[in-house]
């Protein structure tokens, strides 16, 4: 009886240890109420997590989060050219907040800046896209065609615009010659 019960033992343990290597040790983790994530297996996405608290297999799954939590941006005395060459400064505050946690992940290295970005961006091109008379008569409108340009491009990325607001706008002054 003895020497079965030791085969049995390694047999046991044989299968502990490949069950191990294959699929990993149990290990949990817990995400905050503001937190989301998405769980990998073996390398492939396998589902959006959300709060609370997850099994996982160390070695074969993977939980990669992020903070749901709206993020800010303020951008301020920025220069930009006009259509017709004149110099405009402007600046803009804007947040947004993680709407698809899987698209968010993939839109940028850094989720946390790609509505920095694109807010940067739409609003250059705005502004670029203008005259002086334009620019000079009609700041809801402006304010209103970037709001909406944010708008789109961040559902696109997997967030979701909360606000938008111009903070300065105005025409530089000419560089007087010869400086």
């Amino acid at each position: 009886m003895e020497p079965f019960a030791v085969f049995l033992f390694c047999v046991i343990m044989i299968g502990v240890f490949t069950f191990q290597y294959f699929v990993g040790f149990p290990s949990n983790h817990s995400l905050t109420p503001f937190q989301g994530g998405v769980l990998y297996r073996q390398g492939r996405p396998v589902k959006e997590v959300g709060p609370g608290r997850h099994r996982v297999f160390v070695g074969s799954e993977k939980i990669i989060f992020l903070d749901r939590r709206p993020i800010q941006v303020s951008i301020e005395n920025r220069a930009v050219a006009l259509a017709d060459g004149v110099i405009a400064v402007y600046g803009f505050a804007a947040s947004a907040e993680v709407n698809d946690v899987r698209k968010a992940l993939y839109s940028s290295a850094a989720y946390n800046q790609a509505p920095a970005f694109v807010a940067l961006c739409v609003s250059r091109r705005v502004l670029n896209r203008c005259s002086s008379d334009q620019f000079r008569m009609g700041r809801a409108a402006l304010e209103e065609e970037m709001t909406a340009a944010c708008r789109s491009r961040l559902a696109i990325m997997g967030f979701e615009l909360l606000s938008f607001r111009i903070t300065q706008l105005g025409v530089a002054a000419p560089v007087p010659p010869g400086h």
